[in-house]
């Protein structure tokens, strides 16, 4: 099973979108990292900052999957 970790808005981050919105760009960007970090390291094959961003990382999954390749 491939696993996609959903950055900014997951739970990792946590936070509502107005209160993100309310952070300056440096805190997000700190965030964003810790995040990542988490996900990556809980085994995640691909981080996005959100569900928006999800489609390329489906169509490269699928081109990995017809190639053979497994997570």
């Amino acid at each position: 099973m491939w696993a996609v970790g959903i950055i900014a808005s997951g739970n990792e981050v946590g936070l509502p979108l107005a209160d993100w919105l309310a952070l300056d760009e440096a805190e997000q960007t700190a965030r964003r990292e810790a995040a990542r970090n988490t996900l990556d390291d809980a085994g995640a094959h691909f981080t996005i900052d959100t569900i928006a961003d999800l489609p390329p990382v489906i169509a490269a999954i699928n081109a990995r999957l017809l190639a053979g390749d497994k997570p």
